[in-house]
């Protein structure tokens, strides 16, 4: 097991970075000081329980995508407006509620 390493300078965290050569270093997350890494193998990685992944099944990410019929939109889009307009022109005729 791997121990945790602080900076020299500040005492921030010294993180594993890969470099574009493929050589691992450790650089401090507070003043950016690099220093090389003597050979340990660093790994990043995160450890969760079963119980917190997310469990699917195929038939739910198979599901049927449900559609509506134009129709059945421009249907539901005309009685919005309907009752729209009705408001406004209640609003207009008698005013509106005054806060």
């Amino acid at each position: 097991m791997i121990k945790t390493q602080f900076c020299p300078r500040c005492g921030g965290l010294m993180k594993p970075i890969k470099k574009e050569d493929g050589s691992t270093i450790l650089k401090c997350s507070k003043c950016g000081y690099e220093l090389t890494s003597a050979g340990a193998g660093y790994t990043v990685g995160v450890q969760t329980s079963s119980s917190d992944r997310v469990k699917t099944t195929s038939v739910i990410s198979e599901g049927k995508k449900v559609g509506r019929k134009k129709e059945e939109i421009e249907q539901e889009k005309e009685e919005y407006y309907k009752e729209l307009f009705l408001e406004l022109l209640h609003e207009e005729e008698y005013g509106g509620e005054e806060t």
